[in-house]
C-alpha cells in the first residue's frame, strides 16, 4: 500500500459554530469541573485502554504511569502496549499518593500533569518534584520541564538564566511600577496570562487607556482565560511581552533524537490557537537552535515555538515539554507529502529527512521508547538487531505503525 500523502496547508475541523458557541460558554461561565472534564474527554480515542499491562514485558522494566484526570496519561498506556512494556496507571492525587509510588514496584514514571486548573497543575508540580528529587525516581519528561510546563513566568526565568534569545518580557508583582511600565511603554504590547494554551490568554494592546484597565483588573478582581474554571483567577501578578511584527513561527519538536517541525499560519493576530498549519521541510538553521536550546536542559521532550524573522533572528515563543495533537498518529513533519523525521547524520554531518509514521499514540511511542534508553534498555530481551537511526523499529508483533 502506498504511504499517505500530505498537503502543505492543514486547517483542523471544528464543530458547527453553533456547538462551537455552547462549548465556549460553558468553559466561560460554568464552575462545573466535572462537565469540564467532559468537555475535554469527548472523542477520547483510548477509551477502554487498560490500567495496567496483562501480559508479560519483552523488557526488563516496568513503568508506571502517573494518572492524569482527563485521561489523558491513556495515550503512554496504548504505546506500551503497542511496544510490549509492561506498565501500570498510578494515582498520585490522592492522601495516599507516596505509598502509591513506592509500593508500585515501577522503575520510572511516565507524567502529563493536567493543565485543567491550576491547582491540579499544582498537585503535580508538588507531589512529582518529590518523585523525582526527595525519592530519586526517574521522571519522564524531565522533572525540570514539567516544572515550568504551562507556566509561562516560569519558562521565561529559565529562557532568561540560559541567555536564550526570545522576546523582551516585563512581569510585575508591584502593581505601581506596573502602572509606571504601561504609561511609558511602546505600543503595541502582548499581555499573556500564566496559565493558558492556545492564545486562550494572549491579548494584543494597541490602546494605552484599555492596557492600564487590563493591568489595573489584574490586579484587582483577577484575570482568567476563558478555558478555566470561573474561580480559577490569576491575581496579583501581570506578564507583559515586547509585540514582533513581521515574523513567522515554526513549531519544533525534539522528541529524543527525533525532531519534527512545522510551520504555524496566522490568523488574525495570533499564530498559536489559529488551528492552520505549513507543512515544509525545517531548515538546518532551525533545527540547529532547537537542538542547541534543548541540550540546554537537557530535555528530550519538548516543543519550542520559534518566532523567525526574514533576516535569519530566531526567538523562543514558548516551551512545552507536552503538547496537544488533532489525531493520535498526526505527523509533526512532511516533507514532499510524505510523514517522517528529521535526524542528524554524523556521517554526512547533515540533517536528514527520514520517511516513516514515527507520531503513534499522540507521539508517545517516542517518549516511551526514549525512557527506556535512559534506563538502559534499548531493545527487548532476545532481540537480534539493534534499533535503527537511533530507535529503530518496535519489537515485531507490538507495533501498528513504524514508530521509530
Amino acid at each position: 500500500m502506498d504511504s499517505p500523502t500530505y498537503e502543505s496547508l492543514q486547517r483542523v475541523e471544528h464543530p458547527n459554530s453553533v456547538g462551537r458557541r455552547l462549548i465556549r460558554f460553558i468553559l466561560k461561565y460554568s464552575n462545573l469541573l466535572e462537565l469540564r472534564k467532559t468537555i475535554w474527554m469527548a472523542g477520547d480515542p483510548y477509551a477502554g485502554v487498560p490500567l495496567a499491562s496483562s501480559c508479560a514485558s519483552e523488557y526488563p522494566y516496568t513503568l508506571g504511569i502517573v494518572k492524569e484526570f482527563c485521561h489523558k496519561h491513556l495515550a503512554y498506556a496504548s504505546a506500551c502496549r503497542d511496544l510490549g512494556v509492561s506498565y501500570k496507571v498510578i494515582d498520585i492525587s490522592g492522601p495516599d499518593w507516596l505509598e502509591a509510588v513506592e509500593q508500585s514496584g515501577c522503575d520510572a514514571f511516565l507524567a502529563r500533569p493536567s493543565g485543567l486548573t491550576s491547582v491540579w497543575k499544582q498537585m503535580y508540580d508538588e507531589r512529582l518534584r518529590v518523585i523525582a528529587q526527595d525519592l530519586g525516581k526517574t521522571v519522564y519528561p524531565e522533572y525540570d520541564s514539567l516544572w515550568f510546563y504551562e507556566s509561562k513566568r516560569r519558562m521565561h526565568y529559565w529562557l532568561k538564566a540560559h541567555d536564550v534569545p526570545h522576546p523582551r518580557t516585563w512581569i510585575f508583582y508591584d502593581r505601581k511600577p506596573a502602572y509606571d511600565f504601561v504609561a511609558e511603554t511602546n505600543l503595541p504590547i502582548v499581555y499573556k496570562s500564566d496559565f493558558g494554551s492556545a492564545a486562550s490568554g494572549v491579548k494584543i494592546f494597541r490602546n494605552r487607556a484599555r492596557l492600564r484597565r487590563h493591568v489595573k483588573r489584574c490586579f484587582g478582581r483577577g484575570y482568567r482565560p476563558y478555558t478555566r474554571c470561573r474561580d480559577d483567577k490569576e491575581w496579583g501578578s501581570v506578564y507583559l511581552q515586547e509585540y514582533l511584527s513581521d515574523v513567522a513561527e515554526w513549531r519544533m519538536i525534539r522528541l529524543g533524537e527525533s525532531y519534527f517541525g512545522y510551520q504555524k499560519v496566522k490568523a488574525g493576530d495570533f499564530h498559536s490557537g489559529s488551528h492552520l498549519w505549513r507543512y515544509e521541510e525545517p531548515s538546518s538553521h532551525l533545527l540547529d537552535f532547537v537542538r542547541s536550546v534543548t541540550d540546554l536542559g537537557p530535555f528530550t521532550s519538548m516543543a519550542v515555538d520559534i518566532f523567525a524573522a526574514s533576516d535569519g533572528r530566531l526567538w523562543v515563543n514558548e516551551l512545552q515539554a507536552l503538547f496537544g495533537t488533532d489525531d493520535p498518529s498526526e505527523p509533526q513533519c512532511v516533507v514532499d507529502g510524505k510523514a517522517g523525521r528529521m535526524i542528524w547524520d554524523n556521517a554526512t554531518n547533515s540533517w536528514q529527512f527520514q520517511e516513516g509514521a514515527f507520531c503513534g499514540n499522540s507521539c508517545c511511542n517516542l517518549r516511551v521508547k526514549t525512557l527506556l534508553q535512559r534506563l538502559g534498555q534499548t531493545t527487548p530481551q532476545g532481540a537480534r538487531e539493534a534499533f535503527v537511526a537511533g530507535f529503530g523499529n518496535a519489537p515485531s508483533g507490538h507495533s501498528n505503525s513504524n514508530d521509530g
